[in-house]
C-alpha cells in the first residue's frame, strides 16, 4: 500500500481550522521564477544606485567566485519575509509564505531561511556548484514536495493561479539574471 505520511506542519488551514482549498503546492519552476525576479530587480536597483553613487563595484576580483550580489540580497529578502510574509518576486507569481498559524515568520527564522536558500539551494551562487544544488534542492522538492529550509524551520509555500503573462515576464528576467550571471563569470 503506498500511502503518504503528512507532518501536522505540512497541513494548511484557515483561522477557523478549515483546509485552505484555494492554494497549492507551489511549482519549483515557478518557486525558481519568482527568485530569479527577485534577484533581477535587486540587481537592477543594487547597479542603478553604484552608478549613481559609487562607481565601479567595489568588490573587485572576488566577485567572479562568489557573486556578491546574492549575498546582499539576504538580509532583505529576510526584511521583505519578516514585514510582507513575501518578496516582490513571490508576491508577483502568487506564491504565499507560511510560518505555522502566524503567517509571518519573526525577522531571526526569516533570515535564516533566507541563508540556507542562498547556501544550500543556490550553491553561494559559485559557478558549477550552485547547478549541483539547484538540481538537488529541484529533485528533493519534486519528490517530498518540501525544501529543506522550509522543513527545518516549519514553513508552507503555496501559490494560486499564475496567468501566463507572468509567467513570460519572470522568465524574461530569469534570462537577464542569467546573462548577468554568466557575463559577470
Amino acid at each position: 500500500m503506498n500511502r503518504k505520511v503528512v507532518e501536522p506542519s505540512e497541513i494548511l488551514t484557515e483561522n477557523d481550522g478549515t483546509l485552505r482549498s484555494d492554494s497549492l503546492r507551489a511549482n519549483p519552476w515557478t518557486r525558481f521564477l519568482a527568485r530569479m525576479t527577485d534577484y533581477f530587480l535587486f540587481i537592477l536597483a543594487l547597479r542603478a544606485a553604484h552608478s549613481i553613487a559609487w562607481g565601479p563595484s567595489p568588490f573587485g576580483k572576488w566577485e567572479s567566485i562568489v557573486p556578491f550580489e546574492y549575498f546582499l540580497w539576504i538580509p532583505i529578502e529576510a526584511l521583505f519575509l519578516w514585514t510582507w510574509g513575501k518578496t516582490p518576486g513571490k508576491w508577483f507569481l502568487n506564491i504565499d509564505l507560511w510560518h505555522g498559524k502566524k503567517g509571518c515568520p519573526d525577522y531571526l527564522t526569516a533570515l535564516r531561511r533566507s541563508f540556507h536558500v542562498w547556501f544550500r539551494g543556490m550553491g553561494m551562487v559559485i559557478p558549477f556548484l550552485n547547478a549541483i544544488c539547484m538540481f538537488v534542492a529541484f529533485s528533493r522538492l519534486k519528490a517530498l514536495q518540501i525544501t529543506t529550509w522550509d522543513r527545518d524551520d516549519h514553513f508552507q509555500v503555496t501559490q494560486k493561479f499564475v496567468p501566463t503573462w507572468k509567467i513570460v515576464v519572470s522568465s524574461l528576467m530569469a534570462i537577464n539574471v542569467a546573462g548577468f550571471y554568466f557575463v559577470h563569470w
